[in-house]
């Protein structure tokens, strides 16, 4: 009997890479079987630019999965958070094919490819993405699925999504040197629905906000699609960054101070102690100091999105609300200060129902990309042979685009 493969998710972020491994079930559900994470250096702003010194990292992530979870596998979908990853929108417009006016398939793969011939010139950037938004047939629009229906012209809608080609040349090499193969590379705000989205809440319309250390991205969801991405320039290790200034300490206790900022803001609790950090921040704390200096750095993140939602006229607008993932989601309050900066309802995001197997290995919202990689991985996985036995998942078309593109 062929051995049962698993689904790997890795998210490289810019202080720890994650990696969650799934498998399906006999029931066709959802088991997680592993998960790991490793601090790393050589990615800033959510971009490699140590490749060599990432490859070592998440070797050091695929080891620990076949150490302690029996995970041995040599492949992975990857998650791209750069902030000069780009969106266009951009029309296709066909003649239908056939005679009797029949839209084919066929028709379909030809509109999408006149749209993205038409894009302007992209210049250093690589599509990882074509979403088709809603397709025309001669005087009827907003169509879903054109196929089998009848008329003379079909048009096509498609938001595409665009990396810069030497991040995604990074993560390529990175994934070599560590010889663990690609199958895809993934916006991190749209792997992560993946996991924490509803199909009713991506078709009512919701915003995921990823708070990374160094960045963070947005997606609106509406009607089932990804409308809209944005990368915003400030994370929560910027939070970080105001702490050490503000109280004039180490990093290290920084950092500290954020994770137990709850602790920090409530009267009376007795997990913290003042005097195990350093004499001037035990000299000069503050609440309303800690208060105020988390807070203001928050207010350009949900400012930043603020902006983004009015450009695409969306905000205040979305039902579902905005669900927070990414590390900085665990900041004490985040879930009150998103509701009041953008008037909007407001969670972090804990994951969808329907996993079994490890789930308590991949609580919190940090793991929410790297699980929704997973999840992405799965529902491209096509099994071929006469039980369906063996692992067949195709790398994406775009990637093969990619790496076709770059092989000299």
């Amino acid at each position: 009997m062929a051995r049962q493969q698993h689904f790997v998710g890795l998210d490289i972020g810019s202080s720890i890479i994650r990696a969650v491994a799934l498998q399906k079930t006999e029931g066709q559900g959802l088991a997680v079987t592993g998960a790991a994470e490793h601090s790393t250096e050589g990615v800033r702003r959510g971009a490699l630019v140590s490749p060599e010194i990432v490859a070592k990292n998440i070797q050091r992530v695929f080891l620990d999965l076949k150490k302690h979870f029996s995970v041995v596998e040599n492949h992975a979908t990857v998650s791209i958070g750069e902030p000069r990853m780009t969106t266009y929108v951009s029309k296709g417009v066909v003649s239908v094919s056939r005679a009797d006016g029949e839209v084919t398939r066929e028709d379909v793969t030809r509109a999408l490819d006149a749209a993205e011939t038409a894009l302007p010139r992209l210049g250093n950037r690589e599509i990882i993405h074509s979403f088709p938004l809603f397709y025309s047939i001669d005087r009827d629009t907003h169509i879903r699925e054109p196929v089998g229906l009848i008329g003379m012209k079909l048009e096509v809608e498609v938001l595409f999504v665009a990396a810069f080609t030497p991040h995604v040349k990074s993560i390529l090499k990175a994934m070599e040197i560590a010889d663990i193969a690609i199958e895809d590379i993934v916006a991190a705000p749209y792997a992560a629905s993946f996991h924490v989205l509803s199909r009713k809440q991506k078709e009512v319309g919701s915003l995921i906000l990823d708070i990374g250390a160094q960045t963070s991205t947005m997606a609106v969801f509406e009607e089932g699609l990804m409308v809209s991405l944005e990368i915003i320039p400030v994370g929560s290790g910027h939070i970080t960054y105001d702490i050490g200034l503000g109280f004039q300490i180490d990093l290290p206790s920084a950092e500290r101070v954020k994770r137990n900022m709850s602790a920090f803001l409530e009267q009376g609790k007795k997990e913290i102690r003042l005097s195990d950090f350093p004499k001037n921040f035990e000299s000069t704390f503050s609440q309303r100091k800690l208060r105020d200096i988390v807070s203001a750095r928050l207010g350009d993140i949900f400012e930043l999105a603020q902006k983004q939602l009015k450009k695409i006229e969306r905000a205040e607008l979305l039902p579902a609300g905005v669900i927070l993932v990414g590390g900085g989601a665990r900041l004490g309050g985040i879930a009150d200060a998103a509701r009041e900066e953008l008037k909007l309802p407001a969670e972090i995001g804990a994951g969808i129902s329907g996993l079994a197997g490890k789930k308590e290995l991949i609580e919190g919202p940090e793991w929410a990309t790297a699980a929704g990689l997973a999840r992405y991985s799965t529902e491209q996985y096509q099994p071929v042979g006469r039980f369906g036995e063996f692992f067949a998942l195709p790398i994406s078309r775009h990637i093969v685009k990619i790496l076709k593109a770059l092989v000299p």
